[in-house]
């Protein structure tokens, strides 16, 4: 038996998750090659149910769970693994990782970049990165926002703030240490706050009007960070995204000068006729 079906099988499920097993055990490997929607109409189930038990099974997603499964089919057959394999996962959890996004929120939060606010960007370390790198884009298309990259900076200035600013920090660790005054302050203040995290129990969530997470891995290796940070590039990059749609709608708009007048002109009359 597979690993995975023979963990499964150990731990509790609910009726429908016991089905979600028993039609991929009976539909493997063909499974391997179906998609989230594909798999959701077979199951006659929603999409967000199979992630679920997906999740349940101690994996980041589905792709992430097919990933796996294709691992073990080889290693069954005892086939050699080949260096693209790293890549195969790494696309795996981003995929997985674009397929939680809430994208509404999303537009929202790029509504409040593209306002009139006070933007403040924040982001120390290797986080600091991201942060940096979403100041960059949205500097060169003339939306003002300040990067911060000291927490004590950010921490003497979130007091002096105005109530009407938007603070965006970016932080893979969620690290509670450094931010939960400054984001209670922020709270108090009623300023905005948007977080991207990779830790979903933070207590700088609770505390967040928007919080959006990334499945990269908080992990090190001889006490150097070692996440790779590719889920918090790409949220960043698809405000930058949502942004630029917003930004050229509204270069696209004609000009209160440029737009017809409703009031006739002379032009709009035709010429006398002097020669009667």
């Amino acid at each position: 038996m597979i690993p995975i079906f023979e963990q499964a099988h150990s731990l509790f499920l609910t009726p429908t998750e016991a089905e979600i097993l028993d039609w991929f055990e009976n539909h493997f490997p063909q499974c391997l090659y179906m998609n989230l929607e594909e798999m959701s109409d077979e199951l006659y189930t929603s999409s967000a149910t199979i992630v679920r038990f997906c999740q349940k099974l101690g994996f980041k997603g589905f792709n992430e769970f097919k990933y796996q499964l294709r691992q073990q089919l080889k290693e069954q057959k005892n086939s050699a693994l080949f260096s693209d394999d790293i890549i195969e996962h790494s696309l795996a959890l981003f995929r997985d990782n674009l397929e939680q996004l809430d994208l509404d929120a999303l537009q929202e939060v790029a509504d409040l970049l593209t306002s009139d606010r006070p933007i403040y960007i924040c982001g120390s370390n290797l986080s600091s990165l991201t942060a940096s790198y979403l100041h960059a884009v949205l500097s060169s298309l003339d939306y003002s926002c300040i990067l911060i990259e000291w927490q004590r900076l950010l921490g003497s200035l979130i007091g002096q703030m105005s109530r009407d600013s938007v603070l965006l920090i970016v932080s893979a660790h969620g690290d509670p240490q450094h931010y939960q005054s400054i984001m209670e302050t922020a709270s108090e203040r009623g300023i905005k706050t948007i977080l991207l995290t990779c830790e979903r129990d933070s207590p700088l969530v609770s505390l967040s009007t928007y919080a959006f997470f990334s499945n990269d891995q908080n992990q090190e290796l001889a006490n150097v960070d070692t996440n790779p940070r590719i889920g918090l590039f790409a949220i960043a990059q698809i405000l930058i995204e949502l942004v630029t749609l917003k930004k050229r709608h509204t270069s696209a708009k004609p000009h209160p000068a440029e737009e017809p007048s409703v009031f006739p002109t002379e032009n709009d009359f035709p010429a006398p006729d002097n020669s009667k």
